[in-house]
């Protein structure tokens, strides 16, 4: 499942960029580009805007006519125009308004046409994201987040720093909704007027600097994915918001009165026990327990070692094809406690490739992880 977008409007792109994934969308703001693509490959959908730019849409249309792409394409035309009839014999062609455009229904047609053809897919063997590791303790996160990958239920990933949990969540992710993108939110940016703002949305006007509408977190993740990173950070007063939220699924832009909805899965992720923040009173217990439907532990490095040569063999194949590490170098690796996690190895190994760029062999001094 493929979608091509063609317009010169970075708004009316970016509508499609904040809802899915890379890998699924490709964006063209030149028609001769898209054209040269469309030769390439055959989308599921084409979607051409009525700002092209220097090209009109009827001058893109003539090209379209004679490449004869066999996608469905959908026009969005400004009041008043109408594509000739030759058109519509020749091409898989649909017209709307631009103005009459309803964005939701779209996505929603979208989604259920990727789904669709997901599903009809081969199954292929699924790379995890940078969930890296062979040991029982990876094996059996991995396999837990994909016998909960396709039920609603909010799920809540502890774990020391630099363990992966976004890296989990982005699993869990890509295996419900493989053509959109998480909406991935650090708790500590959700204090105060303009957390809530930045959440929930804002109307245009709605205080001094609102100078435009803001839509908001809880619109982009609509059904996808919202990861909460460090979720122990939510003020008492948001916990209640984000809650309603969870348990209706309507909320309201700042400065507005009307209902708006969202639907999507909820991920958080704490390197705090959410238990402990109960008895400090700094956690809501109806928040714990809406949060906790599933709680996934995602092991510290020290207690699956045995991954440390997969991991590096990750990395180095990744950002250093063809460089190898000695067993001396591995033998400190997996000798040392790493105290942060997966983050702190790959921050090692990073600073050895600055070190070694003309040689084959990364060179790794003891200093080098004493430092990390």
């Amino acid at each position: 499942m493929s979608l091509f977008v063609v317009s010169s409007d970075w708004r009316f792109k970016e509508k499609f960029k904040l809802r899915y994934r890379a890998s699924f969308l490709t964006l063209f703001t030149m028609t001769e580009k898209a054209l040269h693509a469309l030769r390439l490959e055959n989308p599921s959908l084409l979607i051409v805007d009525s700002k092209l730019g220097k090209c009109t849409q009827d001058e893109f249309l003539d090209q379209l006519i004679h490449q004869q792409p066999t996608c469905p394409i959908l026009f969005c035309l400004d009041s008043g125009m109408e594509l000739p009839e030759r058109a519509r014999q020749t091409l898989s062609l649909h017209t709307i308004q631009r103005s009459l455009l309803d964005w939701e229904a779209l996505f929603s047609h979208l989604d259920c046409l990727a789904n669709a053809e997901t599903a009809e897919e081969t199954e292929a063997p699924y790379h995890p994201s940078g969930l890296i590791g062979e040991s029982d303790g990876i094996r059996n996160v991995r396999k837990q987040l994909m016998q909960y990958a396709h039920n609603s239920c909010s799920i809540h990933l502890f774990g020391e720093t630099g363990t992966g949990k976004e890296l989990a969540a982005n699993y869990l992710h890509s295996l419900q909704y493989p053509h959109r993108s998480m909406v991935s939110v650090n708790c500590s940016l959700l204090s105060g007027a303009l957390g809530n703002s930045m959440f929930f949305g804002h109307t245009k006007g709605a205080f001094t600097d609102g100078k435009t509408e803001l839509k908001g977190f809880a619109y982009e993740a609509d059904q996808s994915t919202l990861f909460l990173d460090e979720v122990e950070n939510l003020s008492l007063q948001f916990q209640a918001d984000l809650l309603r939220l969870l348990e209706t699924g309507h909320y309201r832009h700042y400065g507005d009165t009307h209902l708006h909805t969202s639907h999507f899965r909820l991920v958080t992720a704490s390197n705090e026990k959410l238990k402990d923040l109960i008895s400090k009173q700094s956690m809501r217990k109806d928040f714990f327990y809406r949060i906790t439907d599933v709680s996934l532990t995602l092991p510290p490095l020290r207690e699956h070692k045995e991954d440390i040569p997969l991991l590096c063999s990750y990395f180095l194949n990744l950002h250093a094809p063809g460089k190898i590490l000695s067993d001396k170098n591995m033998h400190l690796l997996e000798n040392h406690s790493w105290p942060g996690n997966v983050r702190e190895l790959f921050s090692t190994l990073r600073r050895g490739l600055l070190r070694c760029q003309d040689s084959e062999v990364v060179s790794l001094l003891p200093e080098d992880i004493c430092l990390a």
